[in-house]
C-alpha cells in the first residue's frame, strides 16, 4: 500500500473527516513501511525502500492467520459463557439483555444467510405455508434419521465398530464437548410462560411450555433432564459444579467446545424475547424437538462403555412424533399461523411462517455449526452515533497532531485508487463490516499498522465502521418481511419493541418492616366477605396478575433440579390448568383451551359474565383497570430470587383470594363448573405452597419476608370487598 497525494495536516475545525482518516492512515501506515515491514503483494505501483539494511523475516501468513484464528475462537467462546453465566442470573446481570438481542439477532441473520444458498435442500422450499407440506416435510427428515439409524444397527450387527465414540475415555470426551447444551435442556421456552403474553394465545403458549414443564420433569427431580445429564457427567466428574454456578466456566473441566457453548447461550438468548420473538421461539422449538440421529447412537453406546445411556433414552422416547415433543412442537406453530390468519389475514400470516422458519433454521445451523470462529461482534456498547463519531473524531485528530509534517510525502496509491477513495465510507463499508475492514485488519495483530492504535482505540474504530452499515443485522428483517429497521450502533436495538420493557429488570429489592409477625402458614377463612360484595374493578387487575409472582423463577432449568424449583414448577403448572402430574407424561393428549380452566381463564369468564369487555392482554387490562399494587407485583417478580419469600406470601394471600371466589358458588360470577374447577386449583396451588414453605420455614429471615409480602397482599385483597369489617 502507498499513497498518492501530499496530505496537509490541517486544524480540524477545517478537516474533513475523510481527509482525517487519510491523514492518520497515511501516517501510521508509512511508519510501518519504513520499518519494513509485511509488504503486501501486487498492490504498490510504487516500491518503499526500507530505512534499515537489517533482513527481517516475516512472520509466516499462514501461522499469522492461525494464531489469529485461534484467539478469535476463544474471545467467541468467551463471549457465549459469559451470557450462558449472565443469562441464568438477569436479576443480576440486567445489562446484559441488550447484548443477548443484539447476538440473537446477527445469529439468526448469519444463519438466514447460509440457509438461503440452497433454498430446496431445507425448510426455506416450502415457500407459502400449507400445513401438509409442513407435515411432509418434517416426516421426510424422520424417516432419514430412522433410515440411517437402520443402517447404523446393521453396520454394527455385521461386527462394524462404534461411530459416534470409540472407547470410554472418547465418551467421556465427548459428553463433555457437548455439555454445555445439555445443561440447559430446555431453556429455549424458559420465559415463554409469561403472563404479558396476549390472552387468546393461552392455549398455544401452554402447549409449548409443557414441553418445558416436561424437560424439567414436571416436578419430579429423577426426570429432570438436566439433573439426569449432570448425574451422568458426575459418574467420571463427580465434583462438577451446577450449571447455575460460575465455577462450570472454568477450563478445568473440559468443557471446550466453542459449537456447544454458542448453542447453550444461543437458546438462553432466545428465550428471553417470547412476546417479540413468539414464531421464531416456535419454530426453533420445532427443529430441536425432532429425532437426531445422534442421540440415538448414544442410547446404544454408551452402555457398552460402561456409561448410563437414560438420558438419551428418554429423548428417543419423549420427542417422539406421534404424541411427544416432536408431534406437539409442530402443532403449535400451525395453531399459531392459523389465528394470525383468520385474526390478521394472510400477509400477516406469511411473514409469521418466514419467522417460524427462521426460528427452524436457527436451531439447524447451531447444529450444523463447527467449531471455527463466525464474525459476531464481541462487544457491544451502545454509544449514539454521534458520541461515537465524536470519539474517532478526537482518536483521528490526536494521531494526526502526533504525526505533523513527518509522513506526508508518500506518492504511492492503493490498487490506483486514492486513499480518500479507499475511506469512503459508502465503499468502506461494503465488505462485510469491520472484521473484513482493510483498515481494521492493518490495525491488528499481522498487519502493517500492529500497535499504531491501541486496543480501545481500535474497538472504537470498528465500531464506528459498524455503525456505518445500517444494516447490519439486515437479512433477518429482509427476509420476514419487515418494514426497514434501523440498526445504527447505539440508535436503537429493533424496529419492535422489546418484551423486556414489559416488566422492570431492575426492580429494586423489597423492604421489609422492621418488626414483622411470622407467619403460620394456612388460609384463612373468608366467609365474612360474600362474593357479591366483592369491587369487580379491584378484583380484576388482581386476579389476572398473580400468576406473575412466581413464573420468572424456573427459567433456568438448573433453578428445578432440587426440591424447592420442583415444588414451584408444580405450582405454576396448577395455576396454568395442567393436568396433576403422574409418572407418565400426558403428551399430546394434556387438554388446551376451554376445556382446561386456569387462573386466566376463569378470570376472563368472570369479565364475560359481568358484561364487559375482555381485553386482549394484561397491559390493556391494566390500563381499563389500572392497579398500582399489580404494577408493584409485576415489578418484585421481576427480580424472584432476590424476592422469592416476598413473592410465596403474596401468593399465599392470592390464593385465599380465590377460595373465597370459590366458596360462593350461587353468586353467579362463575359457571358451576367453574367453581369446581377452581376449587379443585386451589387445593393443588395450597399444597405445593406448603412444599414451597417448608423449604425457607428454617430461615428466620425469609419467614419474615413470607409474612410481610402476605400481609401486603391480603391488605390489598380486602380493599376489594365493599363490606369490609
Amino acid at each position: 500500500m502507498g499513497f498518492s497525494n501530499e496530505v496537509e495536516i490541517l486544524p480540524l475545525t477545517h478537516l474533513s473527516f475523510g481527509l482525517l482518516v487519510a491523514a492518520l492512515f497515511c501516517t501510521a501506515f508509512v511508519s510501518a513501511f519504513r520499518a519494513g515491514k509485511y509488504f503486501p503483494h501486487n498492490e504498490l505501483k510504487e516500491k518503499v525502500r526500507p530505512s534499515l539494511s537489517v533482513k527481517r523475516e516475516p512472520v509466516p501468513i499462514r501461522q499469522t492467520a492461525k494464531l489469529a484464528t485461534e484467539q478469535t475462537a476463544f474471545s467467541e467462546m468467551e463471549l457465549y459463557k459469559g451470557l450462558y453465566f449472565k443469562l441464568q442470573h438477569l436479576e443480576d446481570y440486567p445489562e446484559v439483555i441488550p447484548i443477548a438481542k443484539q447476538s440473537l439477532l446477527w445469529l439468526l441473520s448469519e444463519g438466514l444467510k447460509d440457509f438461503s444458498k440452497n433454498r430446496e435442500d431445507n425448510i426455506l422450499s416450502i415457500r407459502d405455508f400449507d400445513k401438509d407440506k409442513l407435515a411432509k416435510f418434517l416426516s421426510d427428515h424422520h424417516q432419514k434419521v430412522t433410515e440411517s439409524y437402520k443402517e447404523y444397527i446393521a453396520q454394527r450387527q455385521s461386527g462394524g465398530a462404534r461411530q459416534l465414540v470409540r472407547d470410554r475415555e472418547d465418551a467421556e470426551r465427548w459428553l463433555r464437548k457437548i455439555a454445555p447444551l445439555k445443561l440447559v435442556d430446555g431453556a429455549w421456552l424458559g420465559h415463554f410462560n409469561k403472563i404479558t403474553m396476549p390472552f387468546a394465545l393461552r392455549p398455544i403458549v401452554k402447549q409449548t411450555w409443557q414441553i418445558f414443564t416436561e424437560e424439567l420433569g414436571d416436578g419430579n427431580i429423577n426426570q429432570h433432564h438436566v439433573y439426569i445429564f449432570e448425574e451422568l457427567l458426575k459418574q467420571f466428574e463427580p465434583m462438577l459444579p451446577s450449571p447455575m454456578e460460575k465455577e462450570i466456566l472454568h477450563p478445568r473441566y473440559k468443557f471446550d467446545s466453542l459449537k456447544y457453548w454458542r448453542m447453550g447461550a444461543a437458546q438462553l438468548m432466545i428465550s428471553l424475547f417470547p412476546n417479540e420473538f413468539l414464531p421464531e421461539i416456535l419454530g426453533f422449538n420445532m427443529h430441536f424437538e425432532m429425532l437426531q440421529l445422534d442421540t440415538m447412537q448414544a442410547a446404544k453406546e454408551l452402555p457398552e462403555v460402561g456409561l448410563d445411556p437414560y438420558y438419551f433414552l428418554l429423548h428417543v422416547s419423549i420427542d417422539n412424533c406421534h404424541s411427544g415433543h416432536a408431534a406437539m412442537s409442530m402443532n403449535a406453530p400451525v395453531n399459531y399461523i392459523q389465528h394470525i390468519l383468520e385474526t390478521e389475514g394472510e400477509e400477516a400470516a406469511q411473514i409469521v411462517w418466514r419467522r417460524v422458519q427462521t426460528g427452524y433454521i436457527f436451531s439447524e445451523w447451531l447444529g450444523q455449526k463447527d467449531e471455527k470462529a463466525t464474525d459476531i461482534p464481541l462487544e457491544y456498547d451502545n454509544i449514539p452515533c454521534d458520541k461515537l463519531e465524536a470519539q474517532v473524531l478526537k482518536i483521528f485528530s490526536a494521531k494526526a497532531h502526533a504525526a505533523h509534517g513527518l509522513h506526508c510525502g508518500c506518492k504511492a496509491k492503493i490498487k490506483n485508487r486514492s486513499l480518500d477513495d479507499w475511506l469512503d465510507p459508502v465503499k468502506f463499508t461494503n465488505e462485510e463490516w469491520h472484521n473484513k475492514s482493510r483498515l481494521v485488519t492493518e490495525l491488528r495483530w499481522g498487519g502493517k499498522m500492529f500497535g499504531s492504535f491501541t486496543r480501545d482505540e481500535v474497538c472504537i474504530l470498528a465500531q464506528w465502521i459498524d455503525s456505518m452499515r445500517p444494516h447490519r443485522i439486515p437479512y433477518y428483517y429482509d427476509f420476514a418481511g419487515f418494514a426497514a429497521a434501523s440498526h445504527c450502533q447505539g440508535c436503537g436495538v429493533s424496529n419492535s419493541s422489546a418484551v423486556t420493557a414489559d416488566k422492570s429488570n431492575v426492580a429494586p429489592a423489597l423492604k421489609l418492616e422492621t418488626t414483622v409477625l411470622a407467619h403460620t402458614l394456612h388460609i384463612k377463612q373468608s366467609s365474612d366477605h360474600p362474593v357479591a360484595d366483592i369491587d369487580l374493578s379491584l378484583l380484576i387487575p388482581l386476579w389476572h396478575t398473580q400468576p406473575c409472582l412466581l413464573e420468572s423463577f424456573v427459567y433456568a432449568p438448573a433453578r428445578t433440579a432440587d426440591k424447592l424449583g420442583s415444588a414451584v414448577l408444580c405450582l405454576l403448572r396448577a395455576q396454568f390448568g395442567f393436568q396433576s402430574e403422574s409418572p407418565i407424561a400426558t403428551g399430546i393428549h394434556e387438554p388446551y383451551g376451554e376445556e382446561a380452566a386456569d387462573i386466566v381463564s376463569i378470570g376472563l369468564e368472570m369479565i364475560e359474565r359481568a358484561s364487559l369487555q375482555v381485553p386482549p392482554d394484561l397491559k390493556s387490562l391494566l390500563a381499563r383497570w389500572p392497579s398500582e399494587f399489580s404494577e408493584k407485583m409485576l415489578q418484585l417478580s421481576s427480580k424472584p430470587l432476590q424476592n422469592f419469600s416476598v413473592l410465596l406470601g403474596m401468593s399465599m394471600a392470592m390464593l385465599e383470594l380465590q377460595e373465597t371466589v370459590a366458596k360462593d358458588s350461587g353468586s353467579g360470577l362463575l359457571s358451576p363448573q367453574s367453581y369446581i374447577n377452581l376449587q379443585a386449583l386451589v387445593r393443588r396451588q395450597y399444597h405445593y405452597l406448603q412444599e414451597c414453605y417448608k423449604c425457607i420455614s428454617s430461615d428466620e429471615k425469609a419467614v419474615e419476608e413470607f409474612s410481610h409480602g402476605y400481609r401486603l397482599a391480603r391488605s390489598e385483597v380486602q380493599k376489594c370487598f365493599k363490606n369490609q369489617d
